[in-house]
């Protein structure tokens, strides 16, 4: 089967918890996704600031090795990079335990990315492209950036669905753009998230629709623990991938690592689907403008509803304070006035 499946808990779930997991919980996590047979396990961000043994970011690779298991099995190891983030002057080169960088940027740092993607390389590591906010390019930019990623030639170029807005519609136009375009020897990736309930769905569209000689990955999460409202949960397709195309992932390990390790965080600090952070897929919007509303607490769902439709189309890619302060200023004043 040339379609893997890659573990982003510890990095995408650090959204959840500020990757606060305590340096056992990181630990166990790893080893049990290794000895279930995962096939590439992200362990966090490398990022600047200052390293804690109880959080998955880190300056370095070499601060991750404590947690390796001796034997990493058939598992590959990767860390996520934004280059606007870090100095990659700080990376050690590659001593073959961690093999992997993946850099995710906006396009803005398409040339920051080449420039570090050449560095990683000449450490002795591989690198894979997620471009951030895939749903935000044009057919025209996807050709473009096909163009760009054949140049810069990494091992895998991902689909991101950074806002959790795409449809099966948008999954065949993108697909379909960076199929025809993208060398054969570079893999597509798919990463989603369940802002609209459709992770799972969009996943085996995804299995069908793919060319069969293209090797691919699907990014998941442990009961789908992700920046909120979350990811895909691996344990749902990697179940579905054991039946329906042979593999081997041993989902009671799977299960065990949720029992034990990522259901006492989700009491704590849940994720989910959420009305507010649906209407943020539904405007293609950065997910904080919902988090900011729903903080505020002083806003029904009607209230954020109205407000995100106000925010003007180039402020939703990023999320503004200042600009969100001023619509909810505004929306007050209409409110109070048509009282």
């Amino acid at each position: 089967m040339n379609v893997k499946l890659l573990d982003c808990t510890l990095r995408d779930g650090g959204h959840v918890n500020n990757a606060d997991f305590g340096g056992e919980r990181i630990r166990g996590i790893i080893r049990g996704l290794t000895a279930a047979g995962m096939d590439y396990i992200e362990l966090g961000f490398l990022r600047d600031g200052q390293f804690s043994p109880d959080q998955a970011l880190y300056n370095d690779v070499t601060e991750i090795y404590p947690y390796l298991p001796d034997n990493g099995g058939k598992s590959k190891y990767t860390v996520m990079v934004r280059p606007d983030w870090y100095d990659i002057g700080q990376l050690s080169d590659s001593e073959g335990r961690i093999e992997i960088i993946r850099f995710a940027f906006y396009y803005r740092d398409i040339e920051l990315t080449r420039e570090y993607a050449r560095i990683a390389e000449r450490k002795k590591y591989s690198f894979i492209c997620n471009p951030v906010n895939i749903m935000g390019y044009s057919d025209t930019d996807l050709q473009e950036l096909v163009r760009q990623i054949n140049d810069m030639h990494p091992e895998q170029l991902t689909m991101v669905d950074t806002y959790g807005s795409m449809t099966i519609k948008d999954l065949h136009r993108i697909y379909e753009i960076i199929e025809s375009g993208l060398d054969r020897d570079i893999r597509i990736g798919l990463h989603l998230h369940e802002n609209q309930s459709l992770a799972f769905g969009l996943a085996q569209e995804f299995l069908r629709i793919r060319e069969k000689d293209r090797n691919a990955v699907i990014d998941g999460s442990l009961l789908g623990m992700g920046r909120i409202p979350g990811n895909l949960c691996i344990e749902i397709i990697s179940e579905f991938m054991n039946k329906q195309y042979g593999c081997s992932y041993d989902n009671d390990i799977l299960y065990n690592l949720i029992g034990e390790y990522i259901e006492p965080i989700k009491r704590e600090i849940p994720w989910g689907y959420s009305p507010a952070y649906f209407m943020t897929a539904q405007l293609n919007m950065h997910r904080s403008y919902a988090e900011f509303l729903l903080k505020k607490k002083e806003f029904d769902l009607y209230d954020i509803s109205q407000i995100l439709k106000s925010i003007e189309l180039p402020m939703r890619s990023e999320f503004h304070n200042d600009h969100l302060e001023e619509k909810c200023e505004t929306y007050r004043r209409r409110k109070t006035d048509g009282k």
